[in-house]
């Protein structure tokens, strides 16, 4: 388990990540920046963005993750929440399966292949549909080689139409997320402390759903 702080900004602001208090000297990039689209899914009542939104301090959300336009290769991916602590559960997709409304049915055959059951016992419902598309660009950071610092801008919102296109919707806001374990606490303070931002919640999924019109979500 790991903690997860989240920093958005309003993109006025993008310029003082740059100029982040001896940030500069003291970071890796561990990767090239890349864009990364996600299906969320839920049930038809949105359980999960409802749990979210009620600060259930156990929940978990739902999705599908591929990089650039690779998606053949997707990820499926279970994002578990306790208290302030997280962590995800991933599977690489090796099939050929296209039809989105099944990726999370327990008649996918992918899923009950006995190699991978550990990811089925980590599901609480065999309802779930796509329900919102995000994709954005991430450049990736590491902070003295223990703290992640990833940072997601031109962050757009989709609302499946068949999932034959996408009406898109672009977010006026981005967000810094600052990624690390629990022994590794006081460097993170410290460095959030070198800065002027301010943590608050923030998840895409619910942003996404608010900018649609479906939660209320600010």
């Amino acid at each position: 388990m790991r903690n997860e702080i989240k920093i958005p900004l309003n993109k006025d602001f993008n310029s003082y990540f740059d100029h982040w208090k001896d940030f500069q000297n003291k970071i890796s990039r561990p990767y090239k920046d890349r864009l990364i689209n996600s299906i969320y899914y839920d049930d038809e009542n949105f359980t999960t963005a409802q749990n979210n939104l009620s600060g259930i301090s156990n929940r978990r959300k739902y999705r599908i993750r591929w990089y650039d336009n690779k998606f053949k290769d997707f990820f499926y991916e279970i994002k578990i929440k306790k208290n302030n602590l997280g962590k995800k559960i991933s599977l690489k997709v090796n099939q050929s399966e296209t039809n989105l409304n099944n990726l999370y049915s327990f008649n996918n055959y992918f899923l009950n292949q006995k190699e991978n059951k550990f990811f089925l016992e980590h599901l609480d419902s065999f309802d779930l549909k796509p329900q919102l598309k995000v994709s954005y660009l991430r450049s990736y950071f590491l902070y003295e080689g223990k703290v992640r610092i990833t940072f997601d801008q031109d962050i757009n919102y989709s609302l499946p139409n068949g999932f034959s296109k996408f009406n898109n919707i672009k977010d006026l806001m981005s967000v810094i997320e600052i990624k690390f374990l629990p022994e590794n606490y006081n460097l993170a303070l410290r460095l959030l402390k070198d800065s002027n931002f301010v943590p608050k919640r923030f998840s895409k999924y619910l942003r996404g759903l608010y900018l649609s019109g479906i939660a209320n979500y600010l």
